[in-house]
């Protein structure tokens, strides 16, 4: 599985940790490690049913990244954060673009991932994924990341098929008081974050953030140098949470941000236009400079009312508003989404939780010769139910419930699944599922004209263009998964949380020659291909001594077509192993490390055929608190070479590497 060079890597890592020593046996500074492993499995989650679950109970495979680890870690994004997550691939393409996916079928648009900030949906209906340079906020603000890898239809609906990412942001009330970050490196060139909180009202608490980040290019083999795509943003926003009555509460929140990139692309030039002949024959200017400006605003309401012990409601409404610009599309997207669900406990032991959705997205594009997408006005409507019934007190569950969709492009959408838990004593769970999951046609699927290819011919003929053309016929891709678990607290200091998963696609998107004999016919989108998926995820959780914990994951997946073809996993790695470190060498001072393999990605772009090799990532985080409310920390990351790649983009997008980085950080609380 590794190479002796990577073995030998881990190994070191661990013999230098396991070699540290404490300077302190006082009480240590940081509370995470002070949280025993019952308290930490006992964590309340939210994502899986849109209700409290305790997390060792849930009937899913679940982890929670808390704010601690996201301290800890030394990231400074979100997508960077998710690496700590099994299951879950981050690859980085450039500065400023990530390929993030839960088990298999990874790509910039990673299409069966739903990810969610407080409930609100990022997903694009553009291109079926996520810009994840704009999905930011002030990470100091975050609760926790829930992370589902398997499906979450039955609940959230269409595209929560491999995976959901639920990122949640704290209460105002737990954010009283100022706090300001600030640092700067090589890579993260200046970046600095201010938040202020303050109690308003009798039972209103509100605070509001500034953000600004700017980060240098990364490296460019083919330049042999930089790549181009640095970028600044910066962005606000504001949460204010109020209780009305004992039983009802509220909140509302909202973000505005503006982000200026940099990218080299290659453009195809259009080759009626006689200034283009220069660059004939191929028309393809590459490692052109170009300019990505994204800017948006969202505005998100909840209210709950609580109806008896028992019984609750809940209403959520959110307006998102999202523009960008770079040189081969323009777009925007004004979305509209209104949800309301009712939980109660019926007869016999039933928890039945009850919701209705609408959802509503205007979309405008300036088109060019590259890219020309017909804008749609998507309407979505659903509703879903979900019943736990508990067949033995306090120890078998049966969950079943299902989603119901009608969407503009596919029609009607069942989305169902069965859940079942068995929790033998308060130390185990043994888990297993069977869901129906759909990921429905993107905007550029459904109704798009795009060049593909332009083909030099000799003259007098001018040059072929071969497009892309969307298919309204297009289905929805579907997914049929099996998954069982099992979790286990052997000793009060050691758990274990093991998933193993198969998945059956079918309508897997392709492309289909409109003219199979002729080679320079247009290709249309089409869903033409099966295939499944099988695999295992481990999770290990070790509190080795009081100061000293260690947190270990492991990931495998095997995709494959019917015919036994590759499809789907070259741009997933077979294997992934994290191994974290977090110590408190004193009461004021702790070191934590971080080192992760990533296997070789076969073909990651479907455009271009260029490979990346497997690859260890070391990160180091120093932090020293010399005051109560004053921390200072320095953080390395990708220690172990001067650059390398993660991921290949597709062809309009030069490929670079990611280099060896440091940073200094100071925070304050006041």
């Amino acid at each position: 599985m590794f190479h002796g060079e990577r073995q030998l890597l881990l190994s070191s890592l661990l013999s230098a940790v396991l070699l540290s020593a404490p300077i302190s046996a006082e009480e240590s500074l940081e509370s995470y490690l002070e949280l025993d492993l019952e308290d930490l499995l006992s964590m309340e989650v939210t994502s899986v049913s849109k209700k409290k679950q305790r997390l060792n109970e849930v009937a899913a495979a679940v982890f929670v990244i808390s704010q601690e680890d996201i301290r800890r870690s030394g990231v400074t994004s979100i997508p960077e954060a998710l690496r700590l997550a099994p299951g879950i691939q981050v690859g980085r393409i450039d500065a400023n673009k990530w390929a993030v996916s839960s088990r298999g079928f990874t790509g910039q648009f990673s299409n069966k991932l739903l990810v969610m900030i407080d409930g609100r949906s990022v997903y694009s209906p553009t291109f079926s994924g996520v810009y994840w340079d704009v999905q930011d906020t002030l990470l100091e603000d975050i609760d926790r990341i829930e992370v589902i890898r398997g499906p979450g239809a039955a609940v959230w609906g269409a595209n929560a098929v491999n995976g959901v990412i639920n990122i949640i942001t704290r209460h105002a009330g737990e954010t009283q008081g100022g706090l300001l970050v600030a640092g700067a490196g090589n890579e993260e060139r200046s970046f600095a974050s201010l938040r202020y909180g303050a109690e308003v009202a009798s039972d209103t608490h509100a605070r509001f953030y500034l953000k600004y980040n700017d980060r240098d290019q990364s490296y460019a083999s083919d330049l042999y140098g930089d790549a181009g795509d640095d970028w600044q943003s910066l962005r606000g926003g504001f949460r204010v949470d109020g209780q009305l009555t004992e039983v009802d509460s509220w909140s509302l929140q909202g973000d505005l941000y503006d982000a200026d990139e940099n990218q080299k692309v290659n453009f195809w030039m259009d080759p009626s236009d006689p200034a283009n002949a220069v660059f004939a024959p191929t028309f393809l200017a590459a490692n052109r400079p170009d300019k990505v400006d994204s800017s948006g605003w969202n505005l998100l309401g909840k209210w709950s009312h609580q109806l008896s012990e028992q019984a609750s409601t809940a209403l959520q409404l959110y307006y998102d508003h999202t523009e960008r610009s770079e040189g081969f599309l323009n777009q925007r997207h004004d979305t509209l989404d209104l949800d309301f669900q009712h939980q109660f406990r019926a007869f016999g032991g039933h928890d039945i939780i009850w919701g209705l959705g609408y959802r509503h997205v205007e979309e405008a594009f300036d088109n060019t010769y590259m890219v020309a997408i017909h804008p749609n006005s998507l309407n979505l409507y659903s509703a879903f139910v979900q019943d736990e019934i508990e067949l033995l007190p306090q120890t078998l569950r049966l969950t079943l419930g299902s989603k119901f969709e009608h969407n503009d492009f596919t029609g009607y959408e069942v989305q169902p699944n069965a859940r079942l838990a068995w929790l033998p004593d308060d130390r185990s769970t043994l888990w297993g599922s069977v869901s129906r999951a759909v990921r429905t046609p993107s905007s550029v699927e459904y109704d798009s004209l795009n060049i593909a290819f332009i083909v030099p011919l000799p003259p007098p003929f001018p040059p072929a263009e071969i497009h892309a053309i969307g298919n309204e016929a297009f289905e929805s891709e579907v997914l049929l998964a099996y998954e069982t678990g099992y979790r286990i607290q052997p000793r009060e200091n050691l758990s274990f949380d093991l998933a193993l998963f198969y998945n059956d696609y079918d309508n897997i998107q392709n492309f289909q020659s409109l003219d199979p004999l002729n080679p320079l016919a247009d290709l249309q989108y089409d869903n033409n291909i099966s295939a499944h998926s099988y695999g295992m995820e481990l999770a290990v959780d070790w509190r080795a001594l009081e100061w000293w914990r260690l947190q270990s994951n492991y990931s495998f997946i095997e995709v494959s077509d019917f015919t036994g073809g590759i499809l789907g996993s070259g741009g997933s790695p077979k294997y992934q192993l994290s191994l974290r470190s977090m110590m408190d060498l004193s009461n004021n001072v702790s070191l934590d490390l971080w080192a992760y393999y990533v296997d070789e990605l076969k073909s990651p772009a479907s455009t271009v055929d260029i490979p990346v090799g497997e690859y260890t990532s070391l990160n180091a985080r120093l932090a020293w608190r010399p005051q109560k409310n004053l921390e200072l920390s320095l953080v390395g990351q990708n220690l172990l070479d001067n650059h390398h790649p993660e991921f290949t983009g597709e062809y309009l997008l030069i490929q670079t590497e990611v280099e060896r980085s440091a940073y200094g950080l100071v925070r304050v609380n006041f």
